[in-house]
């Protein structure tokens, strides 16, 4: 008899246990539902006032709430406006909430959802919730906003506070990222004003840079064709202006940055010729041995004069310039016709670019001399690949230190478009650095 008084206490406890394991998890499943609902919800959010409006509203309907009012603070107002209402019945009585209103206070000392009677709180509280019994549960969501539902019995209302507790969380975070949104926003458009700004500045500055070249070139011009300029006075002079000729388009970049190059057939031999005339200019104090190699019959390619001489200039002023040191310095140019593309070699036996550095070559303010010696602002092998990669060309640059250093770019030939892409290839072991369009 004993055993089986035992048998059934042991049964009705386990029982008990079980029935009450149960009851907690459909009512944690009844508050990850009502989380859940509200979450689907406010997927596609729109704005704070919406959004928070769409949690009221799913709230009430998957805890089984009375009502509810969702009130916010306004830039420049003293209390919290009524944004939306749910089953409100004289909307002007809670049009705004002064500071002191109980359910506010207790809401924002709260850490929580706060529960309060409606006996306890203010009369204006009787438009959302008028029953003796009914109970008013706060939620403040930082201090921007307020949150209030109404259950018919405080039972129920306090059955449903971890649920509520969850979702007050949920409206927190979306407060938060609508913020952190807010910021980014404000710093685009601080962004965008400073760019305008800087954008008007470059552009009135090219346009009266433009109006002093052209200036420096009649006159250059004048002194040139009075024919009282000979010898090696004569020399600086077209020295001077071909440099502001290949300064033009530097100008136009600045004042229309997104223009588009003009191409057209340009003559290989001319262009290898006037890069060389302008190296040798330079070259003139320094014991330079400088070599031009054009292979005979090539065809024509399509490209932009000014822009084309404009690498060259560049490309074979670098290698004069970064080899100051070298006693026995040697530069070519040569130039030769590969698949459709005609290949611009500038080479020199100079100390030549570490390979740690080749991947970096054509990247903007990049500079690879360390020394120190050499100024510049790393601008010269990026705007050359710009303008070759704008002519539907392709640049590239091979060096092994101590031995020899070769920039090289390909343009189409005018038997071809020039915007065919370039799929060169070029042997040997050597350290190699790329740059495709």
């Amino acid at each position: 008899m004993v055993l089986v008084v035992a048998g059934l206490f042991v049964g009705a406890v386990l029982w008990g246990v079980w029935r009450a394991s149960q009851w907690l998890l459909q009512r944690e499943r009844a508050w990850g539902d009502a989380l859940g609902a509200v979450m689907a919800a406010t997927v596609m959010r729109r704005d704070r006032e919406q959004t928070l409006g769409v949690i009221l509203e799913c709230s009430l309907e998957a805890l089984g709430g009375l009502g509810g009012t969702l009130h916010l603070v306004r830039p420049g107002a003293p209390c919290y406006l009524l944004a939306h209402a749910v089953n409100v019945v004289q909307l002007d009585w809670l049009a705004a909430l002064p500071a002191d209103d109980l359910l506010l206070c207790r809401s924002l000392a709260a850490t929580g959802p706060a529960l309060l009677p409606v006996a306890e709180v203010a009369v204006r509280w009787r438009a959302l919730a008028s029953g003796r019994d009914h109970v008013l549960v706060g939620m403040c969501l930082g201090r921007q906003a307020l949150l209030v539902l109404a259950w018919p019995e405080a039972h129920e209302a306090e059955r449903q506070l971890p649920a509520l507790q969850t979702i007050q969380r949920y409206g927190e975070q979306v407060l938060t990222e609508f913020a952190e949104i807010d910021a980014r926003a404000a710093d685009i458009q601080a962004l965008s004003a400073s760019l305008d700004h800087q954008e008007r500045l470059t552009r009135t500055a090219a346009h009266d840079l433009a109006n002093k070249l052209a200036a420096a070139q009649s006159l250059l011009d004048l002194a040139g064709s009075s024919g009282c300029l000979q010898g090696e006075e004569g020399e600086l002079v077209q020295q001077a202006q071909e440099q502001l000729s290949l300064s033009q388009p530097l100008v136009d970049e600045l004042s229309e940055p997104g223009r588009e190059i003009e191409t057209e057939p340009l003559e290989v031999e001319e262009l290898a010729r006037l890069a060389a005339a302008m190296l040798a200019r330079r070259r003139r104090e320094r014991s330079v041995a400088f070599s031009l190699e054009v292979a005979p019959g090539l065809p024509a390619v399509w490209g932009e004069r000014l822009a084309v001489l404009r690498v060259l200039d560049n490309l074979l002023s670098n290698a004069l310039k970064h080899n100051r040191q070298q006693l026995d310095l040697r530069i070519w140019l040569r130039v030769w016709a590969e698949s459709e593309r005609v290949v611009f070699e500038v080479g020199d036996n100079g100390v030549g670019i570490p390979g740690e550095q080749m991947k970096q070559l054509f990247e903007f303010g990049f500079r690879a001399d360390g020394t120190g010696r050499v100024k510049g602002h790393g601008l010269g092998l990026w705007s050359s690949r710009r303008l070759i990669e704008a002519l539907g060309g392709w640049v590239w640059a091979e060096s092994t230190p101590g031995v020899a250093t070769r920039f090289c770019f390909a343009l189409a030939a005018v038997t071809v478009q020039p915007d065919v892409d370039v799929n060169a290839s070029r042997a040997g072991s050597v350290v190699r650095a790329e740059m495709s369009r």
